[in-house]
């Protein structure tokens, strides 16, 4: 994807240059806008799950690093980690494990049920 640069704000009657450039970067932003949104409410989705990995993906987002960082410091791929802020992906255990550590995601305690002793 190219990057645009923004160098400063333009007053006045824009040149045919200037024009050309701002409506290919218009067709850029259309063209990926359906996606974005997709992806959006899929990570929304993904974050509202009933689960370890929703709860993991929660933590994740409160965090205050942002989830590129958070990838960086587990030495997890961005590619991966947004894959599995989706939930279009899966991680293996270990960087499941580096995530919860570096969010410092503790698992909340369940209460054991008391077996009957029999006889």
């Amino acid at each position: 994807m190219e990057k645009i640069k923004i160098r400063r704000r333009i007053h006045g009657t824009l040149t045919a240059a200037q024009k050309k450039r701002l409506k290919k970067a218009q067709e850029l932003i259309a063209a990926e806008l359906p996606d974005l949104i997709r992806r959006n409410q899929l990570r929304h989705d993904a974050r509202k799950e009933r689960s370890f990995s929703g709860m993991l993906r929660r933590a994740i987002h409160k965090f205050p690093l942002s989830p590129m960082k958070i990838g960086q410091k587990a030495e997890i791929a961005w590619d991966d980690l947004s894959l599995f802020l989706t939930a279009e992906g899966t991680l293996p255990s270990d960087a499941i494990d580096r995530l919860v550590k570096v969010v410092k995601l503790k698992l909340p305690t369940i209460k054991q049920r008391r077996m009957a002793k029999a006889g």
